[in-house]
This record gives structure tokens, C-alpha cells and sequence, in this order.
């Protein structure tokens, strides 16, 4: 009998030590920009969410979801020293809304992967204030099979708000008792768990800790297209046959590379007279190519169509949202936030997803100047006039045309920000402070691939004879603030520019959008 005991507890001992060598070896592990995310089979445990920071310092992470119809839902604040523990039915809870609207519109649940906006601050051994925002993008299917979840936040991610000095002077002046947050109307604020985000020590007899967080203050603004390409037509129109905008998800031709929307994102702080810092946060959103098959888009603008001045463009229906986060010292008193002070610290982001059911592009026909009161590709312009700056020119007889592929190689960039969406545009905030930082969204791919190239713009002048060697000039912009990736920083460009027609001897050239010098038979009234 004890030998048959013996031999049972072997075997139990080989069978759980196989189950726990399983569970150590992720079943899918995918690197993004910012984060690595491995997903782990749970045999016998219940499931967790573990996101492990850069640092093994104290730690406070605001979380916040993109949801189905594009807004940020705000899932609560989490602490920790090197790692914490998301509440997994929260995160559960996402991903079983995403599922009920991806299967009423069938499409698979593998077909996309919706991203947690992860704002953390860390306060270091030093006493200084660091922080750090991405965005990690979150596969339905596998959270729907209860797998173990655990990202690994790169770095290179973390930024400075506060010196130490500075933090002193913080948490010398008094919180705000029963003060609240200035959160949005029937935003939850769950309490997880027990505060770690800073050293515990005693006030009295209450166990305290000062901690920093991000809370969501409002959304600052929505829109309903993305803009793929937009362009100030000028000169003499009557020699263009026409324009074509074409929209090619095809050119993601290697199995491993997503078709990816970024999301950008900026800090406004007290320092320095409140500078600010723009940064890439990583991707908002992928989309699986082979199971989310996307057809090539084209549109079509004649010349007949087309008045000196004309901007025209073309875009895809989608959800952009710009939020708005601002920093709160928290005190706990014995495991409770009692006060809260509002800081004068600011986090923006711009998160943006696509239309799955429809995403074949929409032609837009706006005459006159680009104007932030006009058409979404008007505003689109008028925005790209007023922030982005001439990156390169491109000239052609008869036609001429022009490439993510090409554009991305004469600017020097990646091809993630070589389809960038300058959204703030659209969304009628091209005149705020951060517009500069919180540029765009891009649109690009998760694969550093250098053959592929998204979208096109051709533009052809009439078959005559006449107009056979007529010149057609273009200048493409791309954004004057670098973003960091990995370890180099980048411009974001796309096709927004001008394409000018000069006409015959005598004929008057646009005006300068930069300088608002007009010819005299233009109108100068027009906005800058």
C-alpha cells in the first residue's frame, strides 16, 4: 500500500510540476512600441493582470480602456513598488463589451486588439517625481479564455515632472479634506486594494502615505473621420483631368506586421513656465489583416470640381478621442484617499480607432482657403499650415504622384508615422496650447517593413495637347516636434500639403500659407 502511495505521489508530483513549467511559458507573446504583452494558460489559479513597471520604485497607474465607440473609460487607479496587479474583471468586463460589438457586426473576436492607456508616476529613491503614459494593446479572444496577462512597460517610456526640491515643496502644503477630484459625472473611483504608492509613514496615530496621481478631468473633444490625405489645390485647376486617393491595407503583406493606429500624447507642466512634452504612447489600436480583410479604396476628384483656392481630401469614418488627465496629490489616511489636491500638471492624449464595418474612404470637395471653421479637411489644412512645416517638395509634367513610400524615405521617418492623421484638426482643437504635441493620430504598421506604402495621391493633367508638358508642383509637410522611438526621434508626416498648377506667363501664384502674403488679384482675408 505505501509503495502504491509512493508511486501516486510521484505521479501527482511529475503531473503538477509539468502544470506549473506549462503555466511559465506564455502561449502568445507580442512586442509593441513601449511594452511587451505574454499571455499564460491558467490551469489551476484564477487568472491575473500583472503590468510590470519600469522601475522598482513606488508607482500610482491611472488605467483607462478604449471602448467600442471610441471614448476612454476610466478603470481605476492602481499602486505598487516594480509591478502591480489590474483587477482582471475589469479588464474582463472591456473586452466582453468589445466582443458583443464585434459579433453584432461579424467580425471575429481576434479580428482587433483595443488598447489600456496606462498614466503611471514613480517616485524614485532620490525623492524626484517621473512619469510615464502608453498604450498596450489588448487581445479580446485570449481575455475571453481567462488567460494570465502580464506587460512589461519598457524604460525608455519614463519622463521627469518634479524634482525632488520640488516634490518637497508638495507635500509640505497642505490637501484639500473631502475635496474630490474633478472627474467627470458617474466616473468610478474604485478603491484597489491598499495604497503602495509611497512610503508609509505616521501622522499621530494614522498610517499615511502622499501619493500622485492622474485623474481624468474631461474629454476635450470627438470626431467621426480620420483624415487619410488632404491637400490645398491652387493655380490653374482647368489643366487638372483629375485626382485619385487611393487607400491600400494590402501593402501589409508580412503575417507578423498589424495594420496600427498610434496614439500620441503630451504633458503640460508648472516647470519652466509650463513646458510641454509630446510623446508617442504607443498603439491605440491593431487591426488583424487575416482576419479583418480590408479591400483597397480609392476616390476620385475631378478638375472640372476644382476652383482656385480648393482643399480636397479623403478620410475614414472612425472615433478619435481627445482627453484631458490632471495630476492630484492624494493622501491616504489608514488605506483611504481623504484629501485631494489638484496640481497644476496636465496629461493630453489623442486615441483614435477605424469604422470596422466600413472603411473605404470618403472624398471631401471644400472650396476656398483651409479655415478652422470650415470642412473636416479644411480644418485638417488649416491645422497642418499653422503647426506642421514644408518637409519636402515634389515637381512632375503632365501628372504626378505621391507615396507614404516615398514621402516616409525623403523625410526620414518610420513607416508607423508615415500615414499620420493630424486629428485635432477635424476635432476643432487646432488652437489649443498642446496642439503642437498632440498632433495626430498615425496609421501605419506594427513591422518596420520598407516595401509597403499606404496610401497614394496621383494627380493627372487633361489628355490636350496644349497641356501635355504642363508642371505640377506639391509640397508635403510633416510635423515640427520629433517624437521618441526607441531611442531615436522621428517627425510625423502623411500626404497634407499643396499642389500648385502654374498657368501661363503673368498668372498669379497662391498665397504663402505661412506668411499670408496674398498676389493682388487673391483675396487676403482669408484666416491663417
Amino acid at each position: 500500500m505505501r509503495r502504491v502511495l509512493a508511486v501516486l505521489l510521484l505521479i501527482l508530483t511529475i503531473v503538477l510540476g509539468a502544470v506549473f513549467a506549462a503555466s511559465q511559458i506564455p502561449v502568445e507573446s507580442v512586442e509593441y512600441y513601449g511594452a511587451q504583452v505574454d499571455y499564460y494558460r491558467s490551469f489551476i489559479f484564477e487568472p491575473s493582470f500583472e503590468v510590470k513597471l519600469p522601475t522598482d520604485d513606488y508607482a500610482s497607474v491611472s488605467v483607462s480602456a478604449l471602448m467600442p465607440n471610441g471614448s476612454l473609460k476610466y478603470l481605476g487607479t492602481y499602486s505598487g513598488r516594480g509591478k502591480i496587479q489590474i483587477e482582471y474583471r475589469a479588464i474582463l468586463g472591456v473586452m466582453r463589451d468589445w466582443n458583443r460589438y464585434l459579433v453584432a457586426n461579424n467580425l471575429s473576436p481576434d479580428s482587433v486588439k483595443p488598447s489600456l492607456l496606462l498614466l503611471g508616476t514613480v517616485q524614485d529613491e532620490e525623492g524626484n517625481l517621473d512619469y510615464f503614459m502608453t498604450t498596450v494593446p489588448i487581445d479580446v479572444e485570449n481575455l475571453l479564455e481567462n488567460l494570465w496577462v502580464r506587460i512589461d512597460i519598457d524604460e525608455d517610456v519614463m519622463g521627469r515632472l518634479y524634482g525632488k526640491d520640488r516634490v518637497k515643496e508638495l507635500l509640505k502644503e497642505p490637501g484639500e479634506a473631502g475635496a474630490s477630484a474633478g472627474i467627470e459625472p458617474n466616473t468610478p473611483l474604485p478603491e484597489i486594494g491598499k495604497p503602495q504608492c509611497s512610503p508609509e509613514f505616521w501622522v499621530g496615530s494614522d498610517r499615511s502615505r502622499y501619493c500622485f496621481e492622474w485623474l481624468p478631468e474631461k474629454t476635450l473633444g470627438r470626431a467621426s473621420i480620420i483624415p487619410v490625405a488632404a491637400f490645398q489645390v491652387t493655380g490653374d485647376t482647368g489643366k487638372i483631368n483629375d485626382i485619385v486617393i487611393s487607400l491600400d491595407y494590402s501593402a501589409v503583406t508580412t503575417n507578423r506586421a498589424e495594420l496600427a493606429f498610434s496614439a500620441v500624447g503630451a504633458v503640460e507642466t508648472e516647470n519652466t513656465g509650463g513646458s510641454i512634452e509630446g510623446r508617442i504612447l504607443g498603439y491605440s489600436y491593431t487591426i488583424n489583416k487575416n482576419s479583418l480583410r480590408i479591400p483597397k479604396s480609392e476616390v476620385r476628384i475631378w478638375g472640372h470640381e476644382l476652383v482656385s483656392p480648393t482643399v480636397i481630401g479623403a478620410g475614414i469614418k472612425g472615433s478619435v478621442t481627445f482627453g484631458k488627465y490632471q495630476l492630484y496629490r492624494v493622501d491616504y489616511i489608514n488605506g483611504r484617499a481623504e484629501h485631494y489636491r489638484p496640481l497644476d500638471t496636465y496629461a493630453y492624449v489623442v486615441l483614435g480607432k477605424p469604422d470596422e464595418k466600413d472603411m473605404r474612404l470618403r472624398r471631401y470637395v471644400e472650396p476656398g482657403w483651409p479655415d478652422r471653421e470650415g470642412g473636416p479637411m479644411s480644418r485638417t489644412m488649416w491645422f497642418v499650415h499653422r503647426y506642421w512645416r514644408e518637409a519636402i517638395e515634389n515637381s512632375g509634367h503632365g501628372g504626378l504622384s505621391i507615396s507614404t513610400f516615398t514621402v516616409r524615405q525623403e523625410v526620414s521617418t518610420l513607416p508607423l508615422f508615415s500615414a499620420s492623421a493630424p486629428v485635432l484638426g477635424v476635432i476643432g482643437k487646432g488652437d489649443v496650447k498642446v496642439s503642437p504635441f498632440t498632433l495626430a493620430i498615425a496609421v501605419g504598421i506594427t513591422k518596420e517593413l520598407e516595401e509597403s506604402s499606404l496610401v497614394t495621391v496621383d494627380v493627372s493633367i487633361k489628355d490636350a495637347e496644349e497641356y501635355l508638358d504642363t508642371p505640377v508642383k506639391a509640397t508635403i509637410y510633416a510635423s515640427k516636434v520629433l517624437f521618441e522611438y526607441k531611442g531615436e526621434r522621428y517627425p510625423l508626416t502623411g500626404m497634407f500639403g499643396d499642389i500648385f498648377i502654374p498657368g501661363n506667363s503673368g498668372y498669379n501664384p497662391p498665397c504663402d500659407p505661412r506668411t499670408g502674403y496674398c498676389p493682388e488679384n487673391v483675396s487676403s482675408d482669408h484666416e491663417r
